[in-house]
């Protein structure tokens, strides 16, 4: 155990009281070097024994911490620490999926399967497992696939996997004392009630006797049918914090086999008495024959519980293209001449030529690829349960609605009148409330490119327009704007978000649960909106002081990616990140009574912070490149933060490198940094070889612990521990001119490393993958600072590629080559000239560096004659270039042989050009296809 003093320092007037070791901020740089036997290096074999930390709870009272734990090998493992006095680490094989009861008394999880165990071992099955907190005891159940705890988390239900004959598992329900034990057979699905002990199930059969829908009570052991039949049903949505139940139940299929759903609701199941409601797919005019109820839409309810929210979708064969008699197609159409074509259809199978029409919103590859997830979008509708009324809310697959909170109104976006330019990467809608009750429309916002941000209580939202916020009553449609006065800019600056076209907020950060307030980002800071009255404050001294401020929402149900999910209450604290965007120092602090109190600050990342739900115990967690992540345990006053356990103990027998943070500026103007990682075996007085690790930005990870592993083929621990520096400079592009951005951004991230350390200027690599590879293989045609690159799935051409399809999505590349990652601005008939200045090929006769060059050659991201195009330029100039081509490869690397392969041929690679190590024969000759063939075995 690892016990931190930690000072608590209150911001007065901008001034913050300096934090002691280790978590105070000083610089990052060389450790000092002590007379001792050097520690080894990291040998590949050692690899698999790394630990990587995963997530870690606190169970709600704050008494116990669990953390996950995997190796690179690829074990598994639980540790339990309780979090106050001296117990001893537990640690539970194999666990994964840990929970809690309310009371933390017992911890519920899963033990993997042991892949080595035979197959009549119980170890080659998942398993359920118990452990008592109060008296230590850990049973290793039985069988199960899934688990879940009763409302009042005295019950706990677990399913097995379906047998192979049959469709529905057994569902074993067993007290938590292990007093009681049921099995349920043939259960396909099943969910708790949030409160009490109250199971509903639905069994299937492979027959279909049997099936249905019942609820099961463990404390009496009854169990009571809700609905039977011979059709399948799907599985049971409770409304939240309530007694609703809803199922749907599938009925006659139409067109293509597809079935349709009645929608099955009880006000409350264990109550005979109370409403139950019924939505008869086959019986509502509304649906006619076009209209189906999906099974792919979540069911929810409004606040009230009086409106259910369904999904509708058309029959996937209604209406789709059927050829009329006599519109002069198909069979005995006549020729031109007036001659009768012989009606010979029957004896010839339809064509399967695709129509590629230039007026399509989504190319037909688009429509391939998302064909499976378009055949699962719906019509949002509102089914009115008390009058039995439904209101369709969606009127256009391609345009779902969303619903407020309250469900009293949903939004939805109308791309219509902007689909041409949509199709080349602008984000332009026009957003429409709706009114739940009758399905009125009214506008909400006309011609914006950024998300309606919608309250947690369901009466206002959130809109970004024309670089300021305004927030709209949805009720009267009423727009507020928020202080177009405000000292500050919300929208994102040009360093921070460097692609052409509008450059969206830095975002709203939460909400109040009232929707009194909602906090709003600038580039540093935090500003509280009084949504009542429209006035802005800035609630933290990011600007003063450099730091940058961002709220930490700690509700159970937040969401980092929905600030609507959740509201803060206004009276209590306000969690806050921080984060300093010249030190990359972190930490976290607490908005209170006006004042921003700083609680933990560290030259480290500082992570993950949470709290228990019902006691004022946090936890974070700690790491730096050289000090594995560890999680701190501390109460309210956050003055001694406790480590509890650690990862990667034995790193101390091994020699490990350091992160310095370099500055530089580009002749651009552009301030930046890079990550400059020093050997494992760093000795001052040595010049090492360098390695130049590139994408966009990258010093974020100055912190970031890196595990050493053969299947993370860019490792830079890997390479650190292979005697290399590794650069990780910042990149920021102007319009129009990636190449040149690139360029001019490791020109001077080299000049700063070279000035900092000492680095070999003759034995300098570079390398990187996917817009990196664009920039590992356009660089050496560029400058002459090389000895060796390594480009992976890179893109060459900057005229042939806009040209070509991103498979994986169906996406052109001109839908976001102006736009997007590419930042040209323009097409390229446009400007030709700009084109060539960032295409790699272009200049491929300045080569002058060898090249290695990486593809699969069933990249669905860059067409894989990128890679193709380069490698017969530079073959047709004698340049020394090699290709790999991994057979049946996406974008990146899957299958273990291919990543182990990979990696050990760019250390040798590096090895050979960086090192001058001995070269490898496929690097001198090549390795001729027999050679191959032999080596693979005929694959």
């Amino acid at each position: 155990m690892r016990v931190v003093s930690l000072l608590s320092s209150v911001a007065v007037a901008g001034a913050f009281v300096a934090l002691p070791a280790p978590f105070a901020a000083g610089p990052v740089g060389p450790a000092p070097i002590a007379a001792q036997t050097p520690a080894p290096t990291l040998q590949p074999d050692d690899y698999d024994r790394w630990e990587s930390l995963g997530a870690s709870l606190l169970d709600p009272t704050g008494q116990w911490l669990v953390v996950a734990v995997r190796t690179v090998g690829g074990d598994r493992e639980l540790r339990l620490h309780p979090t106050e006095g001296d117990g001893d680490e537990r640690v539970f094989p194999r666990g994964v999926g840990p929970v809690f009861t309310d009371d933390g008394a017992a911890l519920v999880y899963l033990v993997d399967a042991d892949s080595d165990a035979d197959d009549e071992s119980p170890d080659a099955e998942r398993r359920l497992g118990l452990v008592d907190l109060t008296s230590g005891t850990d049973t290793v159940l039985f069988a199960a696939e899934g688990f879940a705890l009763s409302g009042d988390h005295r019950w706990i239900a677990a399913r097995s996997q379906a047998p192979a004959d049959s469709v529905g598992g057994d569902l074993t329900v067993l007290a938590r004392d292990g007093s009681v034990r049921t099995r349920l057979a043939n259960v396909e699905a099943f969910a708790w009630r949030d409160s009490g002990a109250v199971l509903a199930v639905t069994f299937r059969t492979a027959s279909g006797a049997g099936n249905g829908v019942a609820l099961y009570d463990p404390v009496d052991g009854a169990l009571r049918s809700l609905d039977a039949s011979e059709t399948r049903y799907r599985p049971p949505t409770w409304r939240d914090d309530a007694r609703d139940l809803a199922v749907l139940r599938a009925v006659a299929s139409g067109p293509d086999d597809e079935p349709t759903h009645d929608v099955l609701v009880w006000a409350d199941p264990t109550d005979p008495e109370a409403p139950a409601h019924l939505l008869a797919a086959r019986d509502r005019d509304e649906f006619g024959d076009t209209l189906r109820v999906t099974e792919t839409a979540t069911l929810t309810w409004n606040e009230e519980g009086s409106v259910l929210f369904v999904g509708l979708r058309p029959w996937d064969g209604a209406g789709e293209g059927d050829a009329e008699p006599g519109d002069g197609t198909g069979a005995g159409a006549d020729t031109e001449d007036g001659a009768e074509v012989e009606d010979d259809a029957d004896e010839l199978d339809p064509s399967p030529v695709q129509v590629w029409h230039w007026n399509d919103n989504r190319i037909l590859r688009a429509q391939e690829y998302f064909a499976a997830s378009d055949a699962r979008r719906s019509h949002l509708t509102a089914w009115h349960l008390d009058d039995d009324r439904l209101v369709r809310l969606g009127l256009e697959l391609d345009e779902p609605a969303r619903p407020s909170a309250d469900g009293r109104w949903a939004i939805v976006s109308d791309v219509d009148p902007y689909a041409f330019e949509r199709r080349f990467g602008a984000s332009t809608q026009d957003v429409y409330r709706i009114d739940v009750d009758t399905g009125a429309r009214a506008l909400l916002a006309e011609a914006i490119t950024s998300r309606v941000v919608l309250g947690p209580a369901g009466a206002r939202a959130l809109i970004f327009d024309d670089g300021r916020w305004s927030v709209a009553d949805l009720a009267t449609l009423e727009r507020t704007a928020l202080q177009a006065d405000a000292p500050t800019a919300f929208t994102m600056a040009p360093d921070d978000y460097d692609y052409p076209g509008d450059r969206p907020p830095y975002g709203v950060a939460a909400w109040s649960d009232d929707e009194a307030v909602a906090w709003l980002l600038d580039r540093h800071d935090v500003w509280e909106a009084d949504l009542r009255s429209g006035t802005l404050e800035r609630r933290t001294p990011g600007a003063e002081d450099g730091l940058q401020y961002r709220v930490v929402n700690l509700h159970l149900d937040a969401s980092p990616f929905d600030p609507s999910a959740a509201g803060i209450d206004p009276d209590g604290p306000l969690w806050l990140s921080l984060l300093d965007p010249d030190t990359k120092a972190s930490g976290y602090g607490r908005l209170d009574s006006g004042a921003v109190e700083r609680l933990v600050f560290a030259e480290a990342s500082i992570s993950r912070l949470d709290r228990a739900e019902r006691a004022d115990r946090y936890v974070f967690v700690r790491e730096r490149f050289d000090d594995s992540p560890d999680v701190f345990v501390t109460d309210a006053s956050w003055d001694m933060p406790i480590q509890r356990g650690a990862t990667n103990p034995f790193q101390s027998e091994y020699a490990w490198g350091h992160n310095e943070l370099l500055a530089y500026t580009t002749a651009a103007g552009h301030d930046l940094h890079a990550i400059l990682t020093y050997p494992a075996d760093y000795d001052p007085s040595r010049r090492y070889p360098l390695i130049l690790y590139q994408y966009e930005r990258l010093s974020q990870g100055l912190h970031r612990y890196r595990t050493p592993s053969r299947t993370d083929y860019y490792n830079v621990q890997v390479w650190s521990q292979e005697g290399y520096f590794v650069l990780q400079p910042d990149i920021v592009y102007e319009a129009g001119r990636p190449g040149p951005s690139a360029l001019d951004a490791i020109e001077h991230a080299l000049d700063a490393a070279l000035a900092a350390a000492p680095v070999d200027p003759e034995r300098m690599g570079i390398v990187g993958h996917s817009w990196g590879g664009y920039q590992a293989a356009y660089v050496p045609t560029r400058m002459h600072r090389f000895s060796a690159a390594v480009a992976g799935a890179a893109i060459t051409n900057f005229l042939s590629f806009p040209g070509s399809v991103h498979w994986n999505g169906g996406l052109p590349e001109l839908g976001h080559w102006e736009t997007g990652q590419a930042r040209m601005a323009v097409p390229p008939w446009d400007d030709l000239e700009g084109h060539l200045e960032s295409s790699p090929v272009a200049a491929i006769h300045e080569l002058q560096t060898p090249v290695l060059l990486m593809h699969g050659d069933a990249d669905g991201v860059v067409d894989f004659r990128q890679g193709l195009e380069y490698y017969n330029y530079a073959r047709r100039l004698g340049k020394p270039v090699v290709m790999l081509v991994y057979p049946g490869a996406d974008h990146g690397l899957r299958r273990e042989e291919n990543q182990v392969d990979y990696q050990r041929r760019i250390l040798e690679w590096f090895g050979h050009y960086l090192r001058g190590d001995p070269p490898s024969t496929w690097i001198t000759e090549g390795e001729p296809w027999d050679a191959r063939d032999t080596r693979v075995g005929g694959r």
